[in-house]
């Protein structure tokens, strides 16, 4: 987990002391050039600042549906100890026999908590407050225990304070919990507003870089021969692409990988488009000789680096300040004159994509679908003190904020998909079936959310193909193309896939060259657009114009500069959702680093129907910048 989750509260941090100099009985011989050395590079390592967020890795996997979770299993331990598959509802244990009379038997329960109180109430409470937190429970949190105990009956009141104080920040962080005498304010519900459409964003990642230059490859041009030359066992045959044409490309024909039938006939029913050439780019690059002098991505061809720059749209900066794309979209689509009700979901944990400053994503796993604190109705009222609490250590606020948007995420997403089924029989024989189904039931409770905007977050993963590349790609192609078929059906079957826009990211593509039968990390990429909205059957941005080893816009290898950012589709589409433009300097930071009518495309070229916030283009249409019309 990349270590990016920021504390809820800044805290000044003490100022690094100064490296002092070499001591001279431990460098006998100091010499002048050796002095450089042992100074880490700037950007392999942070520069503590004086003051700013605390940052806490570990809060990464405290996404709702694992507390959900953990308060699930901590309640069938205390309750049914160590079960395994003994009826518990969560399988706390493994499901362990034992030989007795020549018969098997499940071992039920295999264990369980073996502390027996042996005074009064309050002395029970005072010892279990030493055993399970060293005595530092605070008074409130006490008044809370105490009041759990008080309300169950009297033959389940040792578990009730046990299930009590393993909810508490005491029990679940370390240090003075620093209690605060002004409780958390309540969570600020948005005003119903007049229903206007509704839209959708999906955006799919792919996650590990995506060798997605054969995705699509040009056919029957010089392109192709460059193609062969360089690609050498990675290539694709004739025969294993499915031929379209395009228009304002070099090449008038190109193949997609022969795993995506679907995604074709969505191409030729003008639905789908290809955007090409595309990557993270803090400035306009123009080969590689002008790379040497102009700003850079922070950490190129690095996973994590490469993944937050795509998904923040600021790659120029180590980390996630900067919040993530979608995230911001929704914000101004929140903030904004219509005030649309947003919702922004994530169904890879605490990515940053759907993260805002305002919208806050809310975390749903697909595996557990709508899954709820099975207690909740009987704990609401001590789940509602101990989150209302605020305290002055940073981990025990973290813990108890996280607590409360566990059980307001997880009880807002179960009741809104309790009950929902889809609209047609929709298998999931995937992982990325599962994320797509939940997806599906989400949006299928648009009118009972009231929802106007909602963006949706998924990652599929497997794309680090230094090896076996062919194979892979073909397996990970196909799975792609059945569960988009599936999806689309779907919405299809809501009638509402006019107002879904699905779309793919990765963190970057891969080299041309191949490494011996597998491909690595490199920059510029192609992905795919579908929708009911598109404006498709093209490949928008220029394809690049040479592939062969060693062009202007090659690294090494293969490794192609991007000449499009990922702006030049996200503009566009923030445009179709509503976001006006004076927004969009705030929404896009580094949109006024490029030129609108060479690096973004036009809305009226991506979409059949123009933005909400009107299309703000001073041309590109056309092959010359952002792909030939139809």
């Amino acid at each position: 987990y990349r270590a990016d989750f920021e504390l809820p509260m800044p805290m000044p941090m003490p100022e690094p002391e100064p490296e002092s100099e070499p001591e001279p009985e431990s460098e006998p011989e100091p010499e002048p050039e050796a002095k450089p050395e042992p100074e880490p590079e700037p950007e392999m390592e942070p520069e503590p600042e004086p003051e700013g967020p605390l940052l806490a890795p570990e809060f990464q996997i405290f996404t709702p549906p694992f507390f959900v979770g953990y308060l699930n299993g901590m309640s069938s331990l205390i309750e049914s100890g160590v079960s395994g598959q003994c009826q518990s509802r969560e399988r706390i244990g493994i499901d362990a026999w034992h030989m007795s009379e020549a018969r098997w038997h499940r071992v039920c329960p295999q264990g369980g908590l073996s502390y027996r109180p042996t005074g009064n109430v309050a002395a029970t409470l005072s010892e279990l407050d030493v055993l399970l937190t060293g005595g530092r429970l605070s008074p409130k949190s006490k008044a809370t225990v105490e009041s759990a105990v008080a309300n169950s009956p009297p033959g389940r009141r040792l578990q009730a304070a046990q299930q009590a104080i393993a909810m508490t920040a005491e029990f679940n962080t370390l240090g003075d919990p620093l209690p605060k005498e002004t409780p958390r304010p309540p969570p600020s519900e948005s005003p119903p507003t007049d229903s206007t459409e509704y839209k959708a964003v999906v955006m799919m990642f792919l996650a590990g870089g995506a060798d997605t230059f054969n995705m699509i490859v040009p056919q029957d041009c010089n392109l192709y021969k460059e193609y062969r030359s360089i690609r050498t066992d990675l290539l694709l045959e004739p025969r294993e692409l499915i031929k379209f044409t395009t228009a304002g490309q070099t090449c008038s024909n190109f193949g997609v990988h022969a795993r995506f039938q679907f995604l074709k006939s969505l191409y030729d029913k003008g639905q789908a488009a290809f955007i090409a050439n595309i990557g993270n780019l803090a400035v306009p690059i123009k080969d590689k000789f002008h790379y040497r002098n102009v700003q850079r991505c922070h950490g190129l061809f690095s996973h994590s680096d490469q993944q937050n720059g795509a998904q923040t749209l600021k790659c120029q900066d180590m980390g996630t300040a900067a919040k993530g794309t979608g995230g911001r979209i929704a914000d101004a689509l929140a903030q904004g004159k219509k005030g649309l009700r947003t919702t922004s979901f994530s169904l890879a944990g605490t990515s940053i994509w759907p993260q805002g400053f305002a919208t806050q994503r809310e975390i749903v796993d697909s595996r557990l679908g709508s899954g709820r604190f099975e207690g909740y109705e009987r704990w609401r009222d001590t789940v509602d003190n101990i989150t209302m609490q605020r305290h002055g250590n940073v981990y025990a606020e973290a813990y108890a904020s996280a607590f409360l948007d566990a059980i307001a995420t997880t009880e807002k997403v179960g009741q809104a998909l309790s009950g929902v089924k889809t609209a047609t029989p929709y298998p999931t024989p995937s992982g990325l079936d599962r994320q797509l189904n939940q997806i599906a039931k989400l949006i299928r409770t648009r009118e009972a959310r009231k929802a106007e905007r909602d963006f949706f977050f998924l990652t599929t993963g497997g794309w680090d193909m230094h090896s076996n590349m062919k194979q892979n790609l073909d397996r990970k192609f196909n799975e792609i193309d059945g569960a988009l078929r599936r999806f689309v059906a779907e919405m299809e079957g809501q009638k509402i896939w006019d107002k879904v826009v699905f779309v793919t990211e990765s963190e970057f593509a891969r080299t041309l060259d191949s490494n011996g039968g597998g491909s690595d990390h490199a920059w510029a990429g192609n992905h795919f657009i579908i929708g009911g909205s598109i404006n498709g059957g093209r490949i928008m941005n220029k394809f690049p114009a040479a592939l062969r080893a060693g062009n202007d816009h090659d690294l090494g290898r293969g490794r192609m500069i991007p000449e499009f950012p990922w702006e030049s589709m996200m503009v566009p589409l923030a445009d179709w959702l509503g976001v006006s433009a004076d927004q969009e300097a705030m929404t896009f930071p580094n949109l006024a680093r490029f030129n609108r009518t060479q690096h973004i495309i036009p809305t009226h070229a991506l979409f059949k129907e123009g933005g909400s916030g009107g299309d703000r283009s001073s041309g590109g249409e056309g092959g010359r910048g952002n792909g030939g019309s139809r």
